[in-house]
């Protein structure tokens, strides 16, 4: 049921560019690539053929039944950003959509990703995060709290791109949209 209810409410967002967004994400990829908190599969369909493997992980196993009606030969593992079930340098890029504003110790899973990344290997982020103005990085302080006991514990204003510095990443782009509260983050570890 949960998995059928983000569906729903994801799927105007989609209309409205995040599919477009999340194609972009993946776009240009190529060899060994890690989804972390891959949901439902929403980004799935995107991967070029370029990518020779994709592994999804997820803590909640009902959306990852999902997603596997999305892409045949997708490795999908219920699994926790904070501890992922990899061996070091695993993997030639690590993805992300709409995940880190629900991590609980983003530091921590962003060190598991920077740990299970090849030397050179990037990782792509597609977040909302706090908005780069005061009035709406403040409207987004007072939400908080409700929006994430309503929305799984979703955070409106995290600060992901300094996160991402912080954990040692080298940031090659980043893009905010919508005003700041959505950005691109495209990063290498060193």
């Amino acid at each position: 049921m949960k998995a059928l209810a983000y569906d729903a409410v994801m799927a105007p967002l989609g209309w409205v560019g995040l599919n477009t967004a999340r194609r972009q994400l993946v776009e240009g990829l190529s060899g060994r690539v890690l989804e972390v908190g891959a949901g439902t599969g929403l980004a799935l369909p995107g991967y070029p053929d370029s990518v020779s493997s994709v592994t999804a992980v997820d803590v909640d196993l009902e959306v990852l039944t999902r997603a596997r009606q999305r892409r045949t030969g997708v490795a999908l593992l219920q699994a926790d950003a904070q501890a992922l079930p990899f061996a070091d340098a695993s993997f030639d890029a690590v993805v992300s959509s709409l995940v880190f504003c629900c991590v609980d110790a983003p530091a921590t899973a962003l060190a598991e990703v920077r740990r299970v990344l090849k030397p050179g290997g990037e990782l792509r982020l597609l977040e909302h995060v706090r908005a780069p103005g005061r009035v709406l990085a403040t409207a987004q302080d007072l939400l908080t709290p409700a929006w994430r006991k309503l929305f799984g514990g979703c955070r409106l204003n995290r600060d992901t791109f300094r996160l991402v510095e912080t954990a040692g990443f080298h940031v090659v782009r980043r893009e905010q949209r919508l005003g700041g509260v959505g950005e691109f983050i495209f990063a290498r570890r060193p």
